[in-house]
């Protein structure tokens, strides 16, 4: 009967030791196929970069076998898709490009190990991974992280700087915009003025030099006085001069108009004389 009892307790333990190093060598793979494929990445060449991938491709390909032989279908499909890309990084022929793909598998190979720790747990079955292989995996995973920390971290300071800017434009933006209203109002209360100014000159200078033609008749019946001077205006000149350029204007045919009648008021009298 003690016999019976012990081939049925290892008959039962032998399918759990069996599966416990399935996922022992599946995990073991994914290591060594996540580190090659960091020192893929890192290399500063493309020879190095593909000799590493040679030798995670090699890994990834072991771990597609395990995995599915675990039962863990996101590990195999995970798994395979990171060999894809190695075997893309073996085929490109420049450093760039070679990296590009040594980086996609390089991340896979972090969510592979991922994945496989995840199925071993659903499992109830624990790997027994060697330590220092385990410690290489951590620190490898403790790196990833931290490079990923880094880059939120430089995007978040891009974002705020930004940011930033925006508002300084969006400020520059509405200062500008109060000027424009400024000077526009301004502008307009100006030609306002300048319009009224137009108008009273006018009229002004025409009452100035039909007193002038009424005295040069007064003092000389046969003299007519003759005005030169043009000071009628439109509204497009106003729009492109000055308060003061307006002003200025009828103040000269004001001299223009007094310096005329004097000349002419002058020659009357020589001939009088």
């Amino acid at each position: 009967m003690k016999k019976i009892a012990l081939i049925v307790f290892l008959s039962c333990l032998i399918p759990q030791i069996n599966a416990q190093n399935i996922y022992d060598d599946a995990l073991t793979a994914a290591s060594y196929a996540y580190a090659h494929s960091k020192k893929a990445h890192g290399s500063n060449n493309v020879y190095h970069t593909q000799e590493y991938a040679d030798k995670a491709i090699e890994a990834f390909q072991k771990v597609e076998g395990l995995a599915e032989q675990c039962n863990c279908k996101k590990a195999n499909e995970t798994a395979y898709a990171a060999r894809v890309d190695m075997e893309s990084s073996l085929q490109e022929d420049t450093y760039e490009r070679s990296r590009f793909f040594a980086k996609r598998a390089k991340e896979l190979g972090s969510k592979l190990l991922e994945q496989l720790t995840s199925c071993q747990a659903s499992t109830g079955s624990y790997a027994q991974v060697d330590e220092e292989e385990y410690t290489e995996e951590a620190n490898d995973i403790a790196d990833a992280s931290e490079e990923v920390s880094l880059k939120q971290k430089e995007l978040e300071l891009k974002k705020r700087q930004l940011e930033l800017e925006q508002k300084q434009l969006e400020q520059e933006i509405a200062a500008q915009s109060k000027q424009k209203a400024e000077f526009e109002a301004k502008r307009a209360a100006e030609l306002k003025e300048q319009t009224l100014i137009k108008s009273k000159a006018e009229i002004a200078l025409q009452k100035l030099e039909n007193a002038l033609q009424e005295l040069s008749v007064v003092l000389n019946q046969e003299a007519q006085f003759e005005s030169q001077a043009d000071y009628s205006r439109s509204e497009s000149e106003l729009k492109n001069e000055s308060l003061d350029d307006t002003k200025n204007f009828y103040v000269n045919r004001v001299k223009e108009l007094t310096q005329t009648a004097m000349q002419q008021f002058a020659s009357s009298n020589m001939v009088d004389n």
